[in-house]
């Protein structure tokens, strides 16, 4: 959902009118943390809006996508679970308008956002970051999901899963609702060859049919079966070349070859 809606984005306004928001609070103390991390949530419903009513002020459509991680260096520094949070949007209308969101607007977003959570004031110069990436944005978060899941089950592991967010991702409803329409329903023939071939896919990604590729596993309970890791979810994004093939219904009417 997050890759695609923000591929949609920058097809159709270009990454130069693009805008990526990182936003991170301070080391507050422990309740005022505990506070924050309880309402996550709502820092970022209400991130969500500010921006999305930027954007109609600035004659943009309001179209927002986010996701929340966790603060990898200071997790292994202190071991605290502290929501580190990436927003992508359209900024501008073209080269020729102003920005929709200056550096100061910004920042006062995420004061206000993490003060209404607190219940009080609070004051982070340096929590809010804004910048034009000059890569694709898509494959720019990307790789903070894939880090993303990797922290989250080191983090469970250790025994703070109660400290992680209860979501990790969010976008404006137009931009659900058109991944929804867009996205294609795969043979059953095509799900059961892309479980037993995965693993050859992620070893080369660029002779597959995916242009990328994740899959989330977990370790087999089975006695003597502990080392095996089982898919529990893959997720990518098909070729176009391959798209008819992987919507055929049987695999023999597929117009490309299969071996691999």
């Amino acid at each position: 959902m997050v890759r695609n809606a923000i591929a949609k984005l920058e097809r159709e306004h270009g990454k130069e009118n693009m805008a990526l928001t990182t936003y991170t609070v301070p080391d507050f103390p422990s309740p005022d943390m505990e506070a924050f991390r309880k309402g996550i949530a709502e820092v970022t419903r209400q991130l969500k809006q500010s921006i999305e009513r930027d954007q109609v002020r600035a004659g943009i459509k309001p179209e927002v996508v986010y996701i929340v991680e966790i603060h990898e260096e200071r997790y292994y520094r202190t071991g605290e679970i502290v929501p580190h949070i990436h927003v992508a949007f359209q900024s501008r209308k073209s080269r020729r308008h102003p920005y929709a969101i200056s550096k100061e607007r910004n920042t006062e977003i995420w004061n206000r956002a993490v003060s209404n959570v607190l219940g009080r004031r609070v004051e982070m110069p340096s929590g809010a970051r804004i910048e034009q990436v000059k890569k694709s944005l898509e494959n720019y978060l990307g790789m903070y999901m894939s880090k993303g899941v990797k922290m989250a089950h080191h983090a469970i592991d250790n025994g703070k899963r109660q400290f992680l967010p209860k979501r990790w991702w969010g976008a404006s409803l137009s931009l659900r609702q058109w991944v929804k329409e867009h996205t294609k329903m795969l043979s059953d023939n095509a799900k059961e060859l892309i479980k037993e071939k995965y693993r050859e896919f992620l070893e080369d990604i660029k002779n597959s049919p995916f242009s990328w590729l994740h899959a989330h596993t977990i370790k087999s309970t089975k006695p003597g079966d502990e080392d095996r890791d089982i898919p529990v979810a893959i997720i990518g994004k098909v070729r176009r070349e391959w798209m008819s093939a992987f919507e055929c219904r049987e695999l023999t009417d597929a117009p490309m070859s299969w071996e691999w």
